[in-house]
């Protein structure tokens, strides 16, 4: 038996093992969720600063707007 067929047949069977229901559940609550959580947590701040920054020069951009029509029509 070749080195290949070997590898083959674990990853077959690691494959057929992953599929099963209960290590779905146990691959999605014990691995993937707590990793998705942790980036969540990181990530978090840059998305506040990022969002306010955009309301930011939202406003900024409204009452520049404003005051050019205030001068246009006075």
């Amino acid at each position: 038996m070749s080195f290949e067929t070997v590898v083959s047949k674990i990853l077959d069977s690691m494959k057929e093992e992953i599929k099963k229901e209960e290590n779905i559940l146990i691959i999605n609550n014990d691995i993937i969720r707590p990793i998705v959580e942790k980036v969540i947590d990181n990530i978090y701040p840059y998305f506040l600063g990022g969002s306010l920054v955009f309301m930011t020069m939202f406003v900024f951009i409204f009452v520049i707007l404003l005051l050019n029509l205030k001068i246009c029509y006075s």
